[in-house]
């Protein structure tokens, strides 16, 4: 029995729609926020000489007191008596905010956390099960007396999967569809969140958690049933 053409065409409209919607929709916000570096002065302290703006080697005077009169001139400030550093200005641009005052922070909006969850867990699908059947194919290159093995337990038997393989190539898909799919949603959610720490909240994390699982859920089934229910023989 081959699997109708509306299971296949489901799951590419599906990930098709995902991505349309990542474009469409507004996926992130900003918003601006006094800097914590200048209080939103846009200048800090200069750190050598503490907001003095004096040379702290000759302490303002633009010589040094201990040496000998002919090399007593202050090399650091040039003789000026002026912080180096800031030129005696005694402050220099906060380099956090670049000198505004503010900083502008990009959020995760709560569709674009669940439409970004979803694409990726998906797409982390695709890969771990195509990476599943790879495996699989290299292992029962090793292991061809797997295809005269009529039952095989599946409890603590590592050749489980590649006699499925072999034999029952619909119940190895439907074994992997549900092993990847989870693996997918939990790798997924712990990527983006650690990539995204300081670009999304609490509430968006879940939303995109739940959402992906709803989303890979829908398109893991039509992925599954698009598979070819067939047996497979070394023949």
């Amino acid at each position: 029995m081959k699997p109708s053409f509306s299971y296949p065409l489901l799951s590419v409209l599906l990930f098709v729609g995902l991505v349309v919607s990542a474009f469409a929709l507004p996926v992130g916000y900003t918003f601006d926020k006094t800097c914590r570096g200048c209080n939103g002065i846009k200048t800090v302290a200069c750190e050598t000489c503490h907001g003095s703006g004096i040379c702290w080697i000759c302490d303002g005077t633009g010589k040094i007191p201990y040496m000998p009169p002919e090399s007593s001139w202050c090399a650091a400030c040039q003789g000026t008596g002026r912080c180096y550093t800031c030129g005696g200005a005694g402050s220099h641009s906060c380099e956090e905010c670049g000198g505004r005052g503010i900083l502008t922070h990009w959020m995760f909006t709560q569709a674009g956390s669940a439409i970004v969850f979803s694409i990726g867990s998906v797409l982390l699908f695709l890969i771990f099960f195509g990476l599943s059947y790879v495996v699989s194919a290299f292992y029962l290159g090793f292991n061809e007396w797997v295809y005269g093995v009529q039952d095989m337990g599946f409890w603590f038997n590592p050749s489980f999967l590649t006699w499925l393989f072999a034999r029952h190539r619909k119940r190895w898909a439907k074994w992997q569809t549900s092993l990847n799919a989870i693996a997918a949603i939990h790798f997924g959610t712990i990527v983006l969140w650690l990539s995204s720490l300081n670009h999304i909240t609490q509430e968006s994390l879940v939303v995109g958690f739940l959402s992906s699982i709803l989303v890979l859920s829908a398109f893991s089934f039509f992925f599954y049933k698009s598979w070819p229910e067939r047996q497979v023989s070394n023949s």
